[in-house]
Parts: C-alpha cells; sequence; structure tokens
C-alpha cells in the first residue's frame, strides 16, 4: 500500500500492510491500522502518532522511533531491542504484553494508563521513567537503572532492589511491600 520511500504529515487510516522496507514517516498519523504480524525493516518514524492502531507480533528490523505516541493501541509480543536510537515512545492506554526492551536507552520514557504483562526490561536505563496508572503484573525487570522512576500510581509490580538501581526511585504503598517477597524472611 505504501507506494514511495518518504512521507511527511499524512494521515494513513485502516492500512494493512504487512512488510514496510526503508519508509521514512515524518509527522504522520496512523489511524485504526492494523499492523499484525508486519516487518518494519529500517523504517523511521519521526514526530508520528499511532491511535487504535494493532501491532502485536510485529518484527522490528534496525528501525528508529523518535518523538512517537502509540495511544489505544495493542502491542502484543514485540521485541524492541533491534530498533536504533534515538528511540523516543510513549505509550499511553495501550495493552504492551509480552513485550522485551533489552539494552535500551528508556530514560524519561512514559508508560500511561497501560497494561504491561509479563514483559522484560533488561540492562536498560530507565532513569526518570514514568509508569503512571499502569499494571505491571509479570514483568521482569533484571539490572536496570531505575533511578527517578516514579511506580507511584502503579501496582503489581515485583523489581529486585539487589539488582536493579532504585536510588531515587518512586513507589507507594502497598505495593512497595511486594519488595519484601524477594528477601528470605516469613511474614506473619
Amino acid at each position: 500500500m505504501f507506494k514511495e520511500n518518504d512521507y511527511w504529515e499524512e494521515e494513513f487510516i485502516e492500512y494493512k500492510d504487512k512488510y514496510l522496507d526503508s519508509i521514512y514517516f515524518d509527522n504522520c498519523t496512523f489511524l485504526k491500522c492494523d499492523f499484525t504480524k508486519s516487518v518494519f525493516d529500517n523504517c523511521k518514524f519521526t514526530e508520528c502518532t499511532f491511535i487504535n492502531c494493532d501491532l502485536s507480533l510485529s518484527v522490528l528490523k534496525s528501525s528508529i522511533f523518535n518523538d512517537i505516541l502509540f495511544k489505544n493501541s495493542k502491542l502484543l509480543g514485540i521485541s524492541w531491542s533491534n530498533c536504533i536510537d534515538p528511540f523516543d515512545v510513549k505509550f499511553d492506554t495501550c495493552n504492551i504484553s509480552q513485550n522485551s526492551f533489552h539494552l535500551l536507552d528508556l530514560r524519561q520514557i512514559k508508560f500511561i494508563n497501560s497494561f504491561i504483562s509479563d514483559t522484560g526490561f533488561e540492562e536498560c536505563n530507565l532513569e526518570s521513567a514514568i509508569f503512571d496508572n499502569c499494571n505491571l503484573e509479570q514483568t521482569v525487570f533484571i539490572r536496570n537503572n531505575l533511578k527517578k522512576a516514579n511506580f507511584e500510581t502503579s501496582k503489581n509490580y515485583l523489581i529486585d532492589p539487589s539488582c536493579n538501581n532504585i536510588s531515587k526511585a518512586q513507589f507507594s504503598l502497598p505495593e512497595v511491600l511486594s519488595f519484601l517477597t524477594l528477601l528470605p524472611i516469613k511474614i506473619k
């Protein structure tokens, strides 16, 4: 469906392409697009918005997502680890289940009102990241920089303070008590 390699300030409604190769999108909006099982190969998205889109099981190869908003979108089973810097995304009211964020610079990333289930954050820089009103059920945090990250309004996180830098990170009760489950103690 995409016939050109460069798009600027365009709106795409209900597109269903499954292979996007070397396409540059600048300041574009995607509405109700179905990119399930699509391959994004060497694509660049700058200042774009995805609204009510489905990118589940997409494969991201050497692509850039810079200043991107995903809103009310479904993003299941995606590995973001093959993306190229800069990686600057915001998720608002999204389902981000079974995703992998590995070795990414996610400083100041924003997850808002999102369901982030069974997702892995491994060796990421999440300094000053915001998890606002998110459900982090079965999500794993391994060897991350969570310095100044904000989890105050989120729930169901399980973060091991012994293998993550949580210096000056913000948590709230009762959710922060989940840290106790990682200690070799019995609570009665």
